[in-house]
């Protein structure tokens, strides 16, 4: 009885430890981008976000790394990193290709952008922001 226990503990813990994060986060989601992409912006808020964010930019998005096929989202958070932001600041959100060549997803006035993740195993999380000013109060996760 006491063999089964702990090997049924053993299995368990081995379960755990080799199942993958959703989102890979790899070097480029340590940054987010604005601009062109020639503004970046390297900090990390709480709970996996990037941020806050800085301002005089309209447009801001991290680059990461996901599994083809898993559920994930994009999310605008306060900027904590760990609570949704307020919707009414952010004129869309837009999930594309890392060379924003193709769209994944796209929502207006929304915080939280759910998508599946393309073939590619990469994406652009962007927040599109009403005034260039907003960025300080957000930052951006994956999850």
């Amino acid at each position: 009885m006491r063999f089964s226990t702990i090997l049924a503990l053993a299995t368990s813990v081995g379960l755990v430890a080799a199942s993958p994060s959703p989102a890979l986060y790899d070097e480029h989601a340590l940054v987010a981008y604005a601009d062109d992409g020639n503004i970046t912006l390297s900090k990390l808020s709480g709970c996996g976000s990037v941020g806050p964010l800085g301002t005089g930019h309209f447009k801001w998005w991290i680059v990461v790394s996901c599994s083809p096929g898993a559920q994930m989202t994009c999310q605008a958070t306060d900027a904590s990193g760990c609570v949704p932001g307020v919707v009414g600041p952010i004129g869309s959100m837009e999930v594309d290709d890392p060379n924003d060549t193709f769209n994944v997803a796209k929502g207006t006035h929304t915080n939280t952008l759910p998508f599946i993740c393309p073939s590619g195993g990469q994406i652009r999380c962007e927040a599109n922001f009403n005034d260039s000013d907003d960025g300080p109060s957000y930052s951006l996760r994956v999850f």
